[in-house]
């Protein structure tokens, strides 16, 4: 690595790691600061209105996300990096047996195919610490530690937070991006991007008008408690019958907004899932599936309690026939009190 010729070093280091884009800033750069500062006011705000639903971590964490200098003390540069994981493509595999053509349907998001995106970016943030060199401590973080990511993305210029929250990055077709930071203890030239977006998220709302529950709002935070994705993956316990009826078929995350923005010829990329082969098989058998599989978060139980809130959706006699099977058959106490709870 030669710091005198760092941005094109960079740039190289990206390509090979595999990611769509790389920046780097350091910790002393003052719009970074303001930024964050501005960011905590907001997201005091969003979680003292209970906003964030049952993530506790969110509240618990925010003291180490507000300062980032407190969190990673030994910091002095962080780079930042975007990459998709396949989200979006149609050669994206997935680990899930092919429903039958007559097969009671639940739908998994399409950011659930190929590998856990975690693990993708661990592994690209491991191989950039090694080509810095030896001797560099690093802490590497992917959407699980106490880390905005996405604010240290925007003010790298990677991108720009639309209305759903999520990173909008510059590049065409069906590009959307997991973030990914690496905090180093060695000052690094600044390498800061200028987004060139196509459009505003003020002049578009897309993802506004494609979100089927009404989570996301113009000009306001998102309300976590109506988002599918929360419901289905976050929100522990039974749910209630408003809630059952607004995930749809949804099991794992929803795809309304990511396939709304940017706009584009839409893909049917969702996961088809046989409710039945979920609800039958082995606790064993569905583990050995998601292993390494972004739906592993979820767990069995997890998904398998909103199978049932789809198959109560449905409202079909074999839906029916299949909940009795369950309720007798299910050793989840959780499993049996959704279905009893509507």
């Amino acid at each position: 690595m030669n710091p005198n010729n760092f941005r094109e070093w960079l740039t190289q280091a990206g390509r090979e790691i595999g990611a769509h884009s790389v920046a780097c800033l350091r910790m002393d750069n003052p719009r970074l600061r303001r930024t964050i500062a501005d960011n905590n006011i907001q997201v005091s705000a969003w979680l003292q209105n209970e906003m964030h639903g049952e993530m506790e971590y969110l509240e618990r964490m925010f003291p180490e996300k507000s300062n980032p200098w407190n969190t990673y003390p030994f910091a002095k540069s962080v780079i930042v990096l975007s990459f998709n994981n396949l989200w979006g493509d149609p050669a994206a595999k997935h680990p899930f047996p092919e429903p039958a053509k007559d097969a009671l349907l639940g739908y998994i998001s399409a950011y659930a195919r190929e590998d856990d995106y975690h693990f993708i970016g661990q592994a690209m943030l491991s191989k950039l610490t090694s080509m810095l060199g030896e001797n560099i401590r690093a802490a590497a973080t992917v959407d699980t530690a106490a880390v905005y990511e996405r604010l240290f993305a925007t003010v790298a210029g990677l991108g720009v937070v639309g209305g759903n929250s999520l990173l909008r990055v510059s590049g065409s077709g069906n590009t959307r991006v997991f973030i990914g930071c690496l905090f180093v203890d060695i000052e690094l030239p600044e390498v800061i991007h200028e987004a060139q977006m196509p459009f505003a998220c003020a002049t578009c709302h897309a993802c506004v008008k494609n979100c089927p529950t009404g989570a996301i709002q113009v000009d306001q935070p998102i309300d976590a408690r109506k988002c599918i994705s929360y419901l289905t993956i976050e929100k522990r316990g039974p749910l209630s019958q408003a809630e059952g009826r607004s995930i749809g078929r949804w099991l794992f995350g929803c795809d309304g907004c990511t396939l709304a923005c940017p706009p584009r010829p839409k893909t049917d990329m969702r996961i088809p899932i046989d409710l039945e082969w979920l609800l039958q098989s082995s606790a064993a058998e569905i583990r050995r599936t998601i292993k390494g599989n972004a739906t592993a978060y979820a767990g069995v139980t997890q998904l398998r309690r909103n199978a049932v809130v789809i198959l109560k959706n449905m409202e079909t006699r074999r839906a029916q026939e299949v909940l009795r099977w369950t309720r007798e058959n299910s050793g989840s106490e959780l499993i049996r009190q959704q279905i009893d709870l509507w």
